[in-house]
């Protein structure tokens, strides 16, 4: 039965609950409280201004139906900011807002609930008016045009959501993108916070929908981690001054579950295999979080390894359709970007120019692909563009005898000075401390999930390890039974002259050739797999040279007498050619727990994956570790400390260890 809440009115005009003693909302600070943690909270306007064709946003307890206005009024100006630019898409978009209230407020008492919010009189007048006398029926009501409904369901919230659909299937128009979990307090009403409730979200959550909630109840953050959401906990503005905000990319339920990470408690101590920049980013991204790291680096100074070239190029793998490769490197590259800016506006300096990339079109196939990207809309043009040879040369500064494809916001990094200096930032936080000249030849697992890291002179007690090392890290124990490969690469660093030295971008042709730094630019690589082998040899030297002279002939006259040094490093390789983070697999687990796959790779599982408890990876990284470093490591502290995942369930485990072994099980290649 529906009963009408007892409200009492404060002398600002604000409402008082008198049945759960709590306010509706902080009067103090006008609107302010609650666009912090619904609208922010769930990125509502960035969201929104991407014109979906329907987006679905839930709500328990839609006492005043401020946050609908809110909502309403923010989807009306993004619609009328588009129109203004003449920007708005083909499509309509289309909100559906439902809200659960047990409790309504009368027609009058809303009516002088929303009075108290002048500058939103528009669209409470329209609410007012459509709101109902009484609550024996649910009812939909219609906005802007019937651009927006509002389905309002005068019910317990647990029961008011139970009737969206049947369990076997949701309607696509009860499908949520966003939840606003709204309500008095778990103390004040702890009716509505209850298992069921977190079970119907589940039910009816889109994959990545989003959650947003002012309460920060531990039992509440339980909950929603069962329910398959991602957690964190973020400042609030008024009263309330925390909250927590969620994204749903764990569904217990999905069918899935050997893609579903280890739910795991936040350490306070991680140790680091390795040295350069995955392991820089890594240490960055887990002491801003909160978390103390060890890092355990086998040479006498950090980025000795792959990250020790002098120059190296900073752009993404763009295929010609936006395949899963490409749409992972494509992200990566635009957090890169922000991050490294980030760190040197932070004043930790690194030479770098964001000069652009040309990818030549030296022979016909390249040329064909160049095309074919010009004619298609896949990228946009910021991205990557199609420029002939004159426009070629002009971005250039030197002149060539061909066009490409021009990549305008990658560049060139030092990629050692900046792992240092990103080592040196991490390091501001009190929580790191690195151990240089400590190479780690074996770790072994202790009573209750510790580990012991084994090295020839000491051995180091350990609570979580995180493996960042590349392709020398290889042979060790555990890590030696994924597919990595070592692949060699020799990189020539040669004298400018006069004829290069204007060069004013990345080039890229079969190898690479860099502008100059210092006087020196850099060219290469060789590509040797399977060794591990880091000694210069001079024939790899002349394998460069030739390399660049057969595809860009005559455009430096280098010659032997112009290398100035050289150096051979290790790249750590997939099968896939995408690198792996997560839980390192317990392979053994993973073939008795999911061997259906053999049979049907569609069998359904809910059972999470077996894990190596406490050991993850962050390897494999390539040729393009500049590129992907900085997504990957907070993807790895999503992992460690509970928070959301800045990519959805599919690329996930597109990057996940994992994706090896159950691979080979539905390719039956296991005894």
């Amino acid at each position: 039965m529906i009963v009408q809440t007892k409200i009492t009115f404060e002398g600002d005009g604000s409402p008082y609950s008198s049945q759960f003693e709590d306010i509706y909302f902080d009067s103090n600070h006008g609107t302010s409280q609650s666009e912090c943690i619904f609208i922010d909270g769930n990125n509502l306007k960035a969201r929104l201004a991407q014109y979906p064709e329907k987006f679905v946003i839930a709500e328990t307890g839609f006492g005043t139906g401020l946050n609908f206005l809110l909502t309403l009024a923010v989807f009306n100006q993004i619609k009328l900011t588009a129109h203004q630019q003449n920007s708005a898409p083909a499509k309509v978009s289309a909100l559906h807002f439902i809200s659960v209230e047990k409790y309504p407020l009368s027609k009058q008492q809303l009516a002088q609930a929303l009075a108290i919010f002048p500058q939103l009189k528009e669209y409470s007048q329209q609410l007012i008016t459509q709101y109902p006398e009484r609550f024996d029926k649910d009812i939909t009501l219609s906005f802007l045009e019937g651009s927006v409904t509002l389905q309002l369901i005068f019910n317990d919230a647990t029961q008011g959501l139970t009737q969206l659909g049947n369990e076997k299937e949701v309607r696509p128009s009860t499908q949520v993108d966003a939840w606003f979990l709204d309500g008095f307090s778990p103390a004040k009403n702890p009716e509505m916070w209850h298992e069921a409730l977190f079970k119907q979200i589940t039910r009816l959550s889109n994959e990545q929908a989003t959650l947003a909630t002012f309460t920060v109840s531990g039992e509440v953050k339980r909950q929603l981690v069962s329910a398959g959401f991602r957690v964190e906990k973020r400042p609030a503005i008024g009263k309330k001054n925390e909250m927590l905000s969620a994204v749903f990319q764990q569904n217990p339920f999905s069918g899935k579950g050997y893609q579903q990470r280890p739910i795991v408690n936040k350490p306070q101590h991680v140790s680091i295999i390795g040295g350069g920049i995955a392991s820089a980013c890594a240490a960055y991204a887990l002491t801003k979080a909160g978390v103390k790291v060890t890092v355990y680096c086998q040479d006498f100074s950090v980025a000795q390894g792959a990250s020790s070239n002098n120059i190296a190029a900073l752009y993404p793998l763009i295929h010609q359709k936006a395949d899963d490769i490409s749409l992972f490197y494509q992200q990566a590259f635009e957090q890169a970007l922000t991050y490294y800016k980030s760190i040197s506006e932070q004043g930790f300096h690194f030479d770098h120019d964001w000069c652009g990339l040309l990818e030549i079109s030296y022979k016909p196939a390249l040329a064909l692909r160049q095309q074919h990207i010009a004619d298609s809309s896949v990228w946009p043009k910021s991205l990557i563009h199609s420029v002939d040879k004159n426009q070629a040369s002009a971005l250039a500064d030197i002149a060539l005898d061909h066009g490409g494809l021009f990549f305008p916001k990658a560049g060139w990094i030092a990629p050692a000075q900046l792992v240092k200096q990103i080592f040196k930032a991490a390091e501001l936080s009190h929580r790191l401390r690195i151990e240089t000249g400590c190479k780690i030849n074996e770790i072994s697992q202790q009573a209750q999930g510790k580990w012991l890291l084994h090295s020839d002179t000491d051995n180091y007690p350990a609570n979580v390890i995180v493996y960042c090392g590349g392709a020398q890290g290889i042979p060790l124990n555990l890590i030696e039974q994924l597919p990595l490969t070592s692949v060699r690469g020799q990189v020539s660093n040669m004298t400018s002259n006069e004829k290069i030295a204007k060069l004013a971008t990345v080039i890229c042709h079969k190898g690479y050739l860099t502008p100059a730094n210092k006087n020196l630019h850099c060219i290469g690589a060789t590509f040797q797999k399977h060794s591990f082998d880091i000694d210069n040899k001079a024939e790899e030297d002349q394998f460069n040279l030739a390399m660049l002279d057969k595809c860009l002939p005559g455009l430096t006259q280098w010659q032997s007498t112009d290398i100035f040094s050289s150096k051979a490093r290790l790249r750590c390789m997939t099968p896939d050619h995408l690198p792996m983070v997560g839980a390192m697999p317990d392979i053994a687990g993973h073939k008795q727990q999911f061997p259906h796959l053999s049979k049907d790779k569609r069998w359904r599982y809910n059972q999470q994956a077996p894990v190596i408890e406490n050991l993850y990876m962050l390897t494999g990284l390539g040729a393009r570790g500049l590129c992907t470093a900085p997504l990957l490591a907070d993807i790895l502290t999503a992992d460690i400390c509970g928070t959301p995942y800045p990519l959805n369930n599919e690329q996930l485990f597109n990057l996940a260890p994992n994706r090896f072994v159950i691979r080979d099980i539905i390719r039956r290649k296991f005894d």
